[in-house]
């Protein structure tokens, strides 16, 4: 059995509402997967951002037994976007992202980035992940929060992967749950039914027809690119629930994929 994906366009069905207000420049969409409701929001506004983070982080509770704040993160590129001082030595994980997407299971923020050191990261969000409260849990994490902070100066006191955490939690040894992809891990954690079908090409970002002065999300973006975090988000929070409540708080390095360090290669000398 398949999940249905469903979007509806707040702006366009509720005209009347609080997501048309001029000041707050932002997109809303309900996003369905099944019968689940997401609020997503699509901003790159400092004063957007900041209200989102601010009342998550005041008024949000504990959402598991292990008495923390689960959050899952998740970061991605557009290939069409070029960069025009681009060192072409360097490799494609060293790209800046470019849309940063955040779960809390019923809301949903996706966040449009500057580009590195072109405009202010809203102290809301780094004091959000900086919070010892908060976890973020994503998929190869330990790249994403290197790319973050070296851009942009984020920093995450509790980064989880995904794969470690359902390594550790589910311990079934076997199953090679360190290199499952998202999908897999769903339908592993959550059960057959969570399946995602997935779009055969690739999608482009931008609609063509979007504002002359700011270009709209392709809203076939916005489906999956809040798809992806929350089922990131009900898979952790699921193997938490099972997970011993002593093992929280605790250094967390060991809930982070290494980085394969690449081995230099001796060259004969003939």
């Amino acid at each position: 059995m398949v999940l249905e994906i469903s979007l509806i366009d707040l702006q366009k069905e509720e005209k009347d509402e609080e997501y048309n207000d001029p000041q707050w420049i932002y997109d809303a969409y309900n996003v369905y997967v099944g019968d689940h409701r997401i609020l997503t929001i699509v901003t790159d506004s400092y004063k957007t951002t900041t209200k989102w983070f601010n009342e998550l982080l005041h008024k949000a509770t504990p959402n598991n037994k292990h008495g923390c704040i689960l959050v899952s993160v998740f970061a991605d590129r557009d290939p069409d976007r070029y960069h025009y001082n681009w060192d072409k030595k360097k490799g494609d994980d060293e790209k800046p992202y470019h849309l940063l997407q955040v779960s809390t299971g019923s809301q949903c923020l996706l966040y449009r980035l500057p580009l590195p050191n072109d405009d202010r990261i809203p102290k809301a969000m780094k004091a959000f992940f900086a919070d010892p409260r908060v976890m973020a849990v994503g998929v190869k994490m330990r790249g994403v929060i290197n790319r973050l902070e070296i851009d942009h100066g984020i920093t995450f006191a509790n980064p989880v992967d995904v794969n470690k955490l359902a390594v550790k939690g589910l311990n079934r040894d076997d199953l090679d749950l360190g290199r499952y992809d998202l999908d897999r891990l769903a339908k592993t954690v959550l059960g057959k039914h969570w399946d995602v079908m997935r779009p055969v090409r690739r999608l482009p970002w931008f609609l063509p027809w979007g504002r002359w002065w700011r270009d709209e999300l392709n809203p076939d973006k916005v489906e999956y690119a809040t798809v992806d975090p929350y089922l990131c988000f009900m898979i952790s929070l699921r193997i938490l629930e099972g997970m011993d409540d002593k093992w929280y708080p605790k250094p967390l390095e060991e809930f982070l994929v290494k980085n394969k360090k690449k081995k230099n290669k001796s060259k004969k000398k003939f």
